[in-house]
């Protein structure tokens, strides 16, 4: 009888662990499908966050592509930048996926504010929310009721001119050419370093303030320039890169320290790997080296031959800005071939700006008062001269009295890419 007892008191406890054994694993996998699903939020979350931080910084840059960061009045709630910014963003947007899907930015995901007039800002805001329709479907959580999952990200990027400010900046794919400081269009005020000419200021030395901001014929963005003219004996307004890669430093060698022509020709085509900061005092290249400055403008620009209508990219200043750009057959991007655009472009190359003073023959050294952004429309081989046809994009100054440090011995902001402005994140959410 006490064995009979045993046995059944055994069935039962065998029932009960079942049962227990079953709960566990009911519990086990719900954890688990929590845990599945919230890890694939938790992705999709980083992945909004990319697309809005990468969203922001191609809005931002278009600020600097409509012109408005050198502006007479800046740039302005309403203004044309705000479309090009907008649609810059979008398609940015697109090309970022979020759970699977693109992340399908809006134009109402979209505002902007002017703290400066010279500092515009954008946020946008990246959603795959129940609200917007597109929310991520769960996959065990719906087991427990829940359908969908909701993940939102928001970046505010903001473009800087710091002409004016105390605020160390470093510039990188900077072309090996020299612009004096000498506008020859505004000569008010007139300059005192540019000897024997009838010239004003790009940059107010005083203040490092863009001395003429707005579009051309009153302002500077617009105006055509021409580079690789003769500065003097021996000098073309060439900046001289060593065969290390880095910008001469003082380094008295009248070459650039061996420069070859062929490292000229390289640097013009493509990006020298090598920053170049306001204040920053950098040696002069030495001669004349037509054929190397022919090819490597022809190179950098995509062009066929020199002249006009070589396949490379032009741009129309009669309207804007922003100057509207058409795609050549040359362009890399094919989608842009014979495409109406507003940048950046192949032709856009970034240049440091010197005071302006003539250039000692055999070599000279100067001080960068700052940085103009030109599109290079043509190169045309004329005797000594390489004449580099080209318009004022952008200008920016450096703080009077700055170094490539700045006042309190920090590391400069970077800008990359031959941009003349900054553009930065500023806020991630």
């Amino acid at each position: 009888m006490a064995e009979d007892s045993q046995r059944v008191g055994g069935c039962a406890e065998r029932g009960v662990s079942l049962f227990l054994v079953a709960l566990s694993l009911v519990a086990i996998l719900g954890a688990a499908s929590l845990a599945i699903d919230l890890g694939m939020l938790y992705v999709a979350r980083s992945q909004a966050q990319r697309a809005a931080d990468a969203a922001a910084l191609a809005g931002a840059a278009a600020f600097i592509n409509s012109g408005c960061t050198t502006a007479a009045g800046g740039c302005v709630a309403g203004g044309a930048q705000e479309s090009l910014a907008r649609q810059q963003a979008e398609n940015v947007g697109d090309e970022n996926d979020v759970a699977g899907e693109a992340a399908s930015i809006q134009d109402g995901d979209v505002s902007f504010s002017y703290p400066n007039p010279m500092e515009p800002q954008i946020t946008v805001t990246v959603q795959r929310t129940v609200a917007r329709g597109n929310a991520i479907p769960l996959l065990f959580a719906k087991l427990f009721g829940a359908t969908f999952g909701s993940v939102s990200a928001m970046a505010t990027a903001e473009a800087f001119n710091p002409s004016g400010a105390s605020v160390p900046v470093s510039y990188g794919c900077v072309a090996p050419f020299l612009v004096p400081n000498c506008d020859p269009v505004h000569t008010t005020p007139l300059s005192s370093t540019c000897a024997g000419d009838s010239a004003g200021y790009f940059i107010d030395p005083s203040t490092g303030d863009v001395a003429h901001p707005g579009a051309y014929s009153t302002g500077v963005i617009g105006e055509p320039w021409q580079l690789h003219s003769n500065a003097g004996p021996s000098q073309w307004y060439l900046v001289a890169y060593n065969t290390n890669l880095a910008t001469e430093i003082s380094s008295g060698n009248s070459n650039g320290n061996g420069q070859s022509a062929s490292l000229l020709r390289q640097y013009i085509s493509e990006c020298a790997p090598a920053e170049v900061s306001c204040g920053q005092t950098v040696s002069t290249f030495n001669g004349t080296s037509v054929g190397p400055t022919d090819q490597g403008i022809d190179a950098r620009i995509n062009a066929s031959a020199d002249g006009l209508g070589q396949g490379q990219d032009s741009i129309d200043t009669s309207v804007g800005p922003p100057f509207p750009i058409t795609g050549g057959s040359n362009n890399p991007d094919p989608s842009l071939v014979g495409q109406t655009y507003y940048g950046p472009s192949p032709s856009g190359v970034l240049v440091p700006v010197y005071d302006g003073h003539t250039l000692n023959p055999g070599g000279d050294t100067v001080s960068v008062v700052g940085f103009i952004q030109l599109f290079i429309q043509d190169v045309v081989h004329q005797g000594k001269s390489d004449l580099i046809n080209a318009i004022v994009l952008n200008v920016m100054g450096c703080s009077s009295g700055g170094d490539e440090t700045g006042d309190s011995g920090t590391p400069p902001i970077a800008a990359t890419g031959g941009l003349p402005i900054p553009i930065r994140l500023i806020r991630t959410d």
